[in-house]
């Protein structure tokens, strides 16, 4: 495919004119597309690449393609780009462009950002990783020696964790690893917060009993938990997916509990104006902490593996169970992850996903913070936000709205287990500018219909 660069028109702006600069940019390339100097489906620039050529600001062209879009002039494909839109028999100025139908943009979360993939770092690892020869004899139970330390090295440097009394261990995934530790502590009783991802849910749910333990402003409520309680699953860090983090006061508590504690590997985008707060593991007893921690919201969810963080007392029945059977990653695939690991290609890759996220978590915020009627949780980090609604506006209802504008949100009751709330989880950090502005739009546009006083018809 032609590099975008190359497929630019000549643009000229008038910086010091009356007319807008986005108004000039949609006009120019309107004008390019009807004299078919841009055919239909040549691949547009992003709008960060446009925007550096241009030396605009991004926003400027946002605005420019989004009005290409409304027009049928360019239509958007997910994870792919802006591409100039199919055209009908009149091709002259004026024409009359009816848009494709819009494709439908998914904003349930847990879904990895494509965008800025290091690809390039992501060949060269299973390159080098071909290079090895496969083991005669089996694999290490807990995983391979190389992938571990780089494990604990990451750890090390993204959370400033100390693992001297814990083991690492490489597992197929979460729900796998889920499935060891339980099994390896006896638990019969798990206390999970309420409000949780339904797959955290649902996992612990096929091994023990699970105990909703609700969260307030504070975070889990660990006063609640009984004392015969063998596991307590939390996220200190944030709540998912109502993004609040866990009190200094109750992470101590939490730690004195005296049940095996499990958190996640936190993946780390949370605003960088937010104080650090201690891990659980960093306050507890090593023999009662444990993590679990996977690469999917960093790199793909294609890759099959997560790893544990567990006390020492319990990686041999742990490790039994993996030689037993016989269950592990593919060689090749631990031999790629750690050299990504050991070369710092998540790190870096942390390190922009932070800023892209922040960057999308701006607008969603301008778009749907501080507005009378509704509330938004979790904007404080992370790749996703929770819109809360009025009870008069059930969130079942208002998402078949959003569904018959091509618009896919979660209901938060798909989170809670003891009390349902009323409200929507909406992820962000996979979408392009041009599917997030078109998305929160909708969105915008949809709560004005329904009369809520913080939005109105002519700002959505």
């Amino acid at each position: 495919m032609r590099s975008p660069r190359r497929l630019l028109v000549p643009i000229h702006l008038d910086r010091e004119g009356d007319r807008p600069l986005q108004d000039q940019l949609a006009a120019q390339l309107r004008e390019a597309i009807d004299a078919g100097r841009l055919g239909q489906g040549t691949r547009m620039p992003s709008t960060r690449t446009l925007a550096g050529i241009l030396r605009v600001s991004r926003g400027v062209v946002v605005t420019a393609y989004e009005r290409l879009h409304a027009a049928g002039y360019v239509t958007g494909r997910t994870g792919s780009g802006t591409y100039v839109a199919r055209r009908g028999a009149s091709t002259g100025p004026g024409a009359v462009h009816e848009p494709d139908e819009l494709p439908l943009i998914s904003l349930e979360p847990d879904r990895p950002s494509p965008e800025g993939f290091p690809l390039a770092a992501w060949r060269a690892a299973w390159r080098r990783a071909s290079h090895h020869a496969p083991p005669v004899e089996d694999l290490p139970a807990a995983g391979l020696p190389e992938l571990r330390a780089a494990v604990a090295g990451h750890l090390r440097d993204s959370r400033g964790l100390v693992t001297d009394g814990h083991e690492v261990i490489i597992t197929l995934g979460y729900g796998h690893a889920l499935q060891l530790l339980l099994s390896a502590a006896g638990a019969r009783l798990v206390a999970v917060e309420d409000p949780a991802p339904p797959p955290v849910r649902a996992a612990v749910r096929r091994h023990a009993r699970v105990l909703p333990l609700p969260v307030d402003r504070d975070g889990a409520q660990v006063g609640l938990i009984p004392k015969d309680c063998d596991v307590a699953v939390v996220m200190p860090e944030r709540n998912d997916p109502l993004g609040v983090r866990m009190s200094r006061e109750r992470r101590r508590a939490m730690a004195e509990h005296g049940c095996l504690v499990l958190e996640p590997g936190f993946d780390g985008h949370a605003d960088a104006s937010l104080g650090p707060e201690p891990s659980i593991l960093s306050l507890g007893d090593p023999g009662r902490t444990a993590m679990i921690g996977t690469f999917g919201a960093l790199l793909t969810n294609a890759l099959p593996m997560a790893y544990l963080l567990v006390p020492r007392r319990l990686a041999p029945l742990i490790r039994a169970q993996i030689a037993a059977a016989g269950e592990q990653p593919a060689f090749l695939a631990q031999r790629a992850l750690a050299d990504l690991l050991a070369t710092g290609c998540v790190a870096r890759r942390i390190d922009r996903l932070s800023a892209l996220y922040a960057a999308k978590r701006t607008l969603v915020r301008h778009a749907l913070a501080g507005r009378p009627g509704v509330r938004l949780a979790g904007a404080d980090g992370g790749s996703s936000v929770t819109l809360l609604l009025p009870e008069d506006l059930p969130a079942e209802r208002f998402a078949g709205l959003l569904r018959e504008r091509n618009v896919q949100v979660a209901t938060l009751d798909r989170y809670c287990d003891a009390r349902p709330r009323n409200g929507l989880v909406l992820g962000y950090g996979h979408l392009d500018d041009m599917a997030l502005h078109r998305a929160l739009r909708v969105l915008t546009r949809t709560l004005a219909e329904q009369g809520l006083p913080g939005f109105r018809h002519d700002a959505a």
